[in-house]
């Protein structure tokens, strides 16, 4: 069996409307999908050409300020409602721990995706994709030697102006559709 790539997709901002700097979903009127991404994904899914992987930040999960009662249900309300579509992720990652903390596992490190990293025989790193709206994504398809996507927003666009020459290498494409992202990503040749 071929190897095959991975789209990394972050949560916030890229699967999820990311409402303001805080960025925790934690009412429900908080929570949408952003527009056109389950159409996207389950065209691409439907093509079987990459498996699905999530990665994503979550600082101070499981603390007083950021109870897992709070992430929880609408973790398993987003994942239950791409299921119902048919949308299946491989991997969920999760970290929790707070940017000051430097932690190995914490976007844009690797830690938490050693698992692909340390099989070529089944994942295709260097034709993977690393899809989010931020910095720390960019870095991450760095730190993994694969491209990336950035969705553009008005949320982060201080924030990803900071993007360096080197980190931008792996951008292969920049826009803040879905609809065009999936175009992309489904005429991208993969070697």
């Amino acid at each position: 069996m071929k190897a095959k790539p991975i789209l990394f997709l972050d949560r916030d901002g890229t699967i999820l409307v990311e409402n303001d700097h805080d960025c925790k979903i934690k009412t429900l009127d908080r929570f949408h999908f952003m527009p056109n991404v389950i159409d996207a994904l389950l065209s691409i899914n439907k093509l079987e050409r990459y498996y699905f992987v999530m990665v994503t930040n979550q600082d101070g999960l499981g603390r007083d300020y950021y109870p897992i009662e709070y992430f929880q249900p609408f973790q398993d309300l987003m994942l239950s409602i791409l299921s119902s579509q048919g949308i299946e992720f491989y991997g969920i990652h999760v970290d929790s721990t707070e940017k000051i903390e430097n932690s190995p596992t914490r976007k844009p490190n690797t830690g938490m995706l050693t698992e692909y990293l340390n099989n070529p025989q089944k994942f295709d790193i260097k034709n993977s994709i690393v899809i989010g709206d931020r910095r720390t994504d960019i870095k991450l398809a760095k730190n993994l030697g694969c491209s990336s996507i950035l969705i553009e927003n008005e949320l982060h666009k201080g924030y990803n102006a900071t993007i360096t020459e080197d980190e931008g290498k792996t951008i292969v494409f920049r826009n803040e559709s879905w609809k065009s992202i999936q175009e992309f990503v489904l005429n991208r040749q993969i070697n």
